[in-house]
Order: structure tokens, then sequence, then C-alpha cells
């Protein structure tokens, strides 16, 4: 398989001018009148003839700015891209349309710029103008066309030209879901073709589920590039840990008066080996070493918590609770087991908050936070848990 696209240490800088007349000044007397914004940093990639690629990040990223340089409608600073292919882009709403041609002009006037004949465009000219359900509009002036016109004619025209690389930007956010369900049938159409596919979205579900690889950029500089999956899962994460309130460091709050504590926690996985990976499904096993000195009054028992990383939390329970009765593997020192056969939860980084308690479970004693960190990955599901479930197409009288 070739390679289709190749991006190679691409830097771009963006220079904001500090007023009208700077850029006369800093011309005429050499000195710097305006200040740096670096929208790319040193981004290194390659693409695979026919596969399907996501781009995610934050506003302000550099996403857009990326898929304009590998569009050809911007330049890189540093660094240099390689295209095999024609490429056809839908980046910003109406962009490559002239406001005073109409649909069907600027029809022409995009395949002509993507290097067709005029026999060729009209070989596909009835095809767009049906897609775009535009046929009564199509040779009013696009200037006077709403938002939601302008993506059923941009969509179309990008990829109405059979194109070998297809580029996508926010624009599919706009519009009816009629349409939106009529563009995504289109990509996957493309897809299964074996064209190659560029996806831009703030939607993480789509970027999951179309993509075989996505990158993440924050601020221009490239925090991951892996499989569409764990890019999205390690996105999701610091979204919600930005949006954890308070201070997210370890906490232990002994009460040493009390003569008890929590030794260690670790996570394992169901063939008892340290691990802190795991899919939705999978069989999880958290171990836990307490102490409980002579001082301590009561029948010596564990809690837990389980957090998403942004504070959510999911569960708690303690051996009390439930009845367990911990093993005392010597003099004051107790060891616990909990066994979870198959994790419920969905992608997310999660942790295990552990304590150690008493009979009566009215006071958790000595607190270890994130005792237990451990992540979930999952390919397809979307949500918080994976609910059990099953389809039944008996008829409703069955």
């Amino acid at each position: 398989m070739s390679t289709a696209v190749v991006v190679s240490h691409v830097s771009k800088v963006y220079k904001h001018y500090w007023g009208p007349r700077s850029l006369l000044k800093e011309i005429l007397l050499g000195v710097t009148a305006h200040s740096r914004q670096w929208a790319l940093k040193d981004v290194s990639f390659e693409l695979e003839e026919g596969e399907a690629f996501g781009v995610v990040g934050d506003n302000g990223a550099g996403k857009s700015t990326l898929l304009k340089i590998l569009a050809g409608t911007a330049f890189p600073t540093r660094g240099e891209t390689k295209v095999s292919g024609r490429i056809s882009a839908l980046l910003e709403l109406g962009a490559g349309f002239h406001p005073e041609f109409g649909g069907r002009e600027n029809i022409y006037f995009n395949g002509a710029l993507q290097g067709l004949s005029r026999e060729e465009i009209k070989e596909r000219e009835d095809e767009i103008i049906g897609f775009s359900e535009l046929s009564e509009f199509v040779d009013k002036p696009v200037k006077t066309y709403s938002s939601g016109m302008f993506l059923r004619l941009g969509f179309a025209v990008a990829t109405g030209f059979d194109p070998s690389i297809l580029i996508i930007d926010e624009a599919l956010a706009v519009g009816d879901q009629h349409f939106q369900k009529k563009c995504t049938d289109r990509i996957m159409q493309f897809r299964r073709e074996g064209k190659t596919i560029l996806f831009c979205s703030h939607n993480l579900y789509q970027v999951k589920t179309l993509c075989e690889r996505a990158l993440w950029l924050d601020r221009g500089a490239v925090m991951a590039l892996d499989s569409s999956a764990r890019v999205v899962d390690l996105y999701t994460n610091e979204l919600r840990q930005d949006r954890k309130p308070g201070n997210d460091q370890s906490v232990e709050r002994p009460r040493e008066s009390l003569d008890c504590a929590i030794e260690k926690a670790i996570t394992l996985d169901g063939e008892g080996r340290p691990c802190d990976d795991f899919k939705t499904g999978d069989c999880l096993r958290l171990d836990i070493w307490a102490f409980f000195g002579e001082r301590f009054q009561g029948k010596p028992g564990v809690a837990f918590s389980l957090v998403r990383n942004d504070g959510f939390l999911f569960y708690t329970t303690s051996s009390t609770l439930d009845g367990a009765t911990l093993l005392e593997l010597e003099r004051g020192h107790f060891y616990a087991r909990l066994i979870i056969p198959s994790i419920p939860l969905l992608s997310g980084l999660y942790q295990f908050n552990v304590a150690t308690t008493d009979q009566d479970n009215l006071q958790a004693y000595h607190i270890v936070e994130r005792a237990a960190a451990f992540t979930v990955h999952s390919a397809t599901d979307s949500g918080s848990v994976r609910i059990e479930h099953h389809w039944d197409n008996r008829s409703p009288q069955a």
C-alpha cells in the first residue's frame, strides 16, 4: 500500500501586527512591529492510501491550520507536506465559492480549480446538484444561500468529483439531521472504496468509529498519535481532568491515634498479574493490605470508592457492608481481595480510593485517595458504563 500523505516537521507561525501602520514601519525602518503565534509546532505523520485519519483538539489547537496546509490554501513556515492524488477539502463554510456566482457556476469554478475539464465537470453536474437538493436554487447567487444551503452545495462539490483524498473540517456540524445522514453515508462509501479521509471533528464518537488512527493537537503541538480509540480516550481523560474541581493531588489522611492504616493497594488482571490497563468487560482484581494495631477497637474492615478522574463517583462499598472478613496474614497485618468479574466501565481513567473502617462502617479512619489508578479502553461504546442488554425480535404478543 502506498503513502498518500506525508507531513514532515511542519510548523506554522502567524504574525499579528500591532496596528495598521505596523507592516509599513517594519518594511521601511527594519524594526519588529508584530507578535508571533505558532499555530503548529513540528507536526509529523504519514497516511497510507485508503486510511481514515482523525484530528482532535480544543479550539485554537491548530487543527484547521493543518488541514488548510494539506489542502493547499495555506503554507507551512517550516517543514513540508507531500500529497499523492487529487485532494478535495470541505473546510470553512462556503470557502472556494464566489458569492456573486450561482451554485451551478460555482460547481464549474471548483471543478476547474481541481483540474477537471468542462466535459468532466458536466458529467458530474446533475449528480452534484441532486445530492445537494438545491435544484430550484442552483442558479441563484450563493450570497443569498443560508448556511445550510452553503453546506449542502459545499459537501456535494467536495465529494462529487471523485477525489482520492477527502478533507473534512467541522463544517459537518451544520445542517439538518437528514443531510447529516447523507453526508455520513457518503463518507462511509468513500471509506469502503478505499479513499483517504482526514476528518476533523469535536464529535469524538464519530472520530472513534470512522477513523483507524487519530492525532491530538494542543496549542499546535502533537500530544498523541495512535489508534483513534486510544487518542480519543487520552483526550477525553484530559478534558475530564481539566473540569475536576479542587486539587487533584493524592491525599492521605491518617488517624494515627486509632492505630490503623492502609499499607498498599494494587490492581491486577483476572490471571493475578499486576495490571493498570483494561478493556471494558475484563476481569479486574483489587488487592488491599492494611494494618490494625492493638489499640484499634472493633472488627477490621476496608472500604473503597471507585472514582473517575474528573471526580465523578461511581460506587462505594466496604468489606463489612458486604459481609466479608479480612484475612490476617500475621499479627495486625490484614489482606483483602476484591474481584470485579466484568468491568462495566467505558473508556476513561479511574482510581480506587481506599480506607480502613470497622464493623459499624460509620467511620473511615485512614483514607488513601488514588491508592490504585487504572485505565479502561472501549472501542465502540459511548457513555460511562456498559449496560448489559440484548435485542429481542419476537412479536409484541410473544
